[in-house]
C-alpha cells in the first residue's frame, strides 16, 4: 500500500513535469526500485538505468544536483535526494526530451545540440556540426559566446552560439548558416536607411508644432516685455490658441494696463508734489529779500538820509511790483538781470562810496529763459558775506558769455574782489552740501540748487571757487533753450 501511494504521487507529479522520464524511489538495503512508467518493458529499462547509476562504481552520486549519466548510447539527467539513510528519491530525464523546446523555431537548416561541460555531445549531432572535435576546441578556447565555424563537408560557414544552463551541467549550442543571416541584412539595411529619414520628418513636424504652439507666443510675450522696458506702455498682445498662453497673455495685458494707469497716477502725484515744493522754495526767496531790504531802509532812516530812503523806496517799489505781478515758472534773462541791477542800485544807496558793479549781457542772450531769482541769491550773498568792512572798495562783476565746450550752453560768471569763500564752506559747496552744516546764510544758494535740480535735473551746472588773488567766483552753466 505504501508503494502504491508513492506511485500515485509520482503519477500526479509526472503529469505536471512532462519532460521528466520517470520519478523513482530506491531502497539501497533491498535493492528495490519504484518507478512510475508503463509498460513493463519501460519499467525494466529505467530500473536497469537507475541501478547502473547507483551501483556502477564509476558513478558518484551528488545529492540535490543534476548529474549527467550515459547508458547504452543515451544521455540522461538524474537528480537524487536522500529521504532516509537507505532510501533515495529522484527524477530521471532523457536529454533528448529537453531539445525540442530549445530548438530554434526557424528553417530546418537551423540546428541545435546539447553538450556536457566536458565537451561531450549529449544529443544527436546535426550535419552542420559533424566535426565535433573542432567545435569542442573552439569552445574550450573561446572568448565570446559565439564562434564562426566552417563545415568541411559542404563548405558553408555557420555561426555557433552557446548558452550554459543555470541548474544543470549542460550547454546548448546552436548553428545558424551565415548565408541565412546575410539574406536578412538587405531588409535590415533598408530599415536602417528609412529610420533616419523618418526621424528627420518627425523632427521637422515636431519643430513646426513646437514653434507654432510654444516659441511663437513666447516670442510675442518677450517682445511685449522688451517694449515695456523701452517705455512703451501701450502694449496689447493678441490671444493664442493654447489655453495656457491665452491665460498668460490676458494676465500680461491686464498687468500692463494696471501698471500704465498706476504709473500715470504716480507721475501726476509727483508733478503735483514737485510743483508744490517748487512754489514753496520760490516763496522762500521773497521774504529773504524783503527782510534784507527793510533792514537797509531802517539803516538809512537811522542815518536820517531821507533822500536815499526815498530813492531806495522807489527802487524797492518797482522791484516788489514786478515780483507781485509775476508768478511765472520762468522769466527772461534780461528781466532777471534787471532785478539784480535794481537790487545793486539799492545796495549802492547804502554803500555809495564802497560798492561798484558791472553787468555784461550780450543781446542774443537777453531772451534766454531762467528761473525767477536764480542769480540774485549769489549776488546777495557776495554783498553780505564777501564785502570787507574796511575802506577797501567792493566790486561785483556779472558776465554772460558763450560756453567754449558746447555752443548750446551759455555761462553766467558772478565774481567779486571780496574775502572769498572760507575753505570749509567751499568744500561743502563743491561737494553739493550747501544746506548741511552751513547755517541760514546759505539758504539762498541751497534754494537755487534745489529748484534747478527739480526743474532741469543735470542740465545745469553750478561751480564754486575762489579767485587767484582774492574774491569768490560762481560759474553757472545753463542751456540756451530750456524746456
Amino acid at each position: 500500500m505504501t508503494k502504491q501511494r508513492i506511485l500515485n504521487e509520482f503519477n500526479d507529479n509526472l503529469s505536471l513535469f512532462n519532460k521528466v522520464e520517470t520519478f523513482f524511489a530506491y531502497s539501497v538495503s533491498n535493492d528495490d526500485f519504484i518507478v512510475n512508467v508503463l509498460p513493463y518493458e519501460k519499467v525494466q529499462k529505467h530500473t536497469n538505468i537507475l541501478r547502473a547509476f547507483f551501483v556502477d562504481s564509476a558513478a558518484k552520486v551528488h545529492l540535490q544536483r543534476w548529474q549527467i549519466f550515459q547508458k547504452d548510447g543515451h544521455s540522461y539527467l538524474v537528480r537524487t535526494v536522500q529521504a532516509t539513510q537507505n532510501v533515495y528519491v529522484g527524477a530521471l530525464i532523457h536529454v533528448n526530451n529537453l531539445l525540442p523546446p530549445l530548438s530554434l523555431d526557424m528553417k530546418n537548416n537551423y540546428e541545435s545540440v546539447l553538450f556536457g561541460m566536458d565537451g561531450t555531445s549529449l544529443t544527436a549531432v546535426p550535419v552542420s556540426m559533424d566535426n565535433i572535435s573542432m567545435i569542442r576546441s573552439m569552445f574550450n578556447n573561446r572568448g565570446n559566446n559565439y564562434q564562426v565555424f566552417t563545415n568541411k563537408t559542404n563548405g558553408l560557414n555557420y555561426l555557433l552560439v552557446d548558452k550554459q544552463f543555470q541548474w544543470a551541467p549542460i550547454m546548448l549550442v546552436a548553428s545558424i548558416p551565415e548565408r541565412e543571416l546575410l539574406q536578412k541584412l538587405v531588409y535590415f539595411q533598408k530599415v536602417i536607411f528609412i529610420i533616419p529619414f523618418g526621424g528627420i520628418v518627425i523632427l521637422l513636424f515636431y519643430s513646426l508644432f513646437l514653434k507654432q504652439v510654444l516659441l511663437k507666443p513666447m516670442h510675442e510675450l518677450i517682445r511685449g516685455m522688451r517694449r515695456i522696458t523701452q517705455g512703451d506702455w501701450n502694449v496689447q498682445l493678441k490671444g493664442d490658441k493654447s489655453k495656457e498662453f491665452t491665460f498668460m497673455i490676458d494676465a500680461f495685458n491686464h498687468m500692463v494696463s494696471q501698471i500704465r494707469h498706476l504709473k500715470i497716477s504716480v507721475y501726476e502725484e509727483m508733478i503735483k508734489k514737485q510743483e508744490a515744493e517748487f512754489k514753496h522754495l520760490q516763496t522762500q526767496i521773497n521774504p529773504h529779500f524783503y527782510l534784507n531790504s527793510l533792514n537797509i531802509i531802517y539803516s538809512l532812516s537811522v542815518l536820517k538820509k531821507n533822500d536815499l530812503v526815498q530813492k531806495m523806496t522807489e527802487h524797492l517799489a518797482d522791484y516788489f511790483r514786478f515780483i507781485t505781478r509775476s508768478h511765472r515758472e520762468s522769466i527772461l534773462l534780461s528781466e532777471e538781470l534787471g532785478h539784480i541791477r535794481n537790487y545793486l542800485e539799492i545796495q549802492q544807496l547804502r554803500f555809495p562810496e564802497k560798492l561798484t558793479f558791472s553787468i555784461l549781457l550780450p543781446d542774443h542772450y537777453e531772451s534766454c529763459g531762467v528761473l525767477p531769482l536764480m542769480i540774485q541769491p549769489f549776488v546777495e550773498n557776495a554783498i553780505i558775506h564777501g564785502m570787507d568792512k574796511g575802506k577797501k572798495g567792493f566790486h561785483i562783476n556779472i558776465i554772460v558769455q558763450a560756453d567754449k565746450e558746447d555752443s548750446t550752453y551759455y555761462v553766467v560768471l558772478i565774481s567779486d574782489n571780496g574775502k572769498g569763500f572760507p575753505s570749509d564752506k567751499l568744500k561743502q559747496l563743491q561737494s553739493g552740501q550747501s544746506a548741511l552744516g552751513i547755517g541760514d546764510q546759505s539758504l539762498g544758494i541751497w534754494n537755487v540748487q534745489n529748484r534747478l535740480r527739480m526743474k532741469f535735473g543735470d542740465k545745469i551746472d553750478i561751480e564754486f571757487s575762489n579767485g587767484t588773488e582774492n574774491g569768490a567766483i560762481v560759474r553757472m552753466r545753463i542751456p540756451t533753450q530750456l524746456e
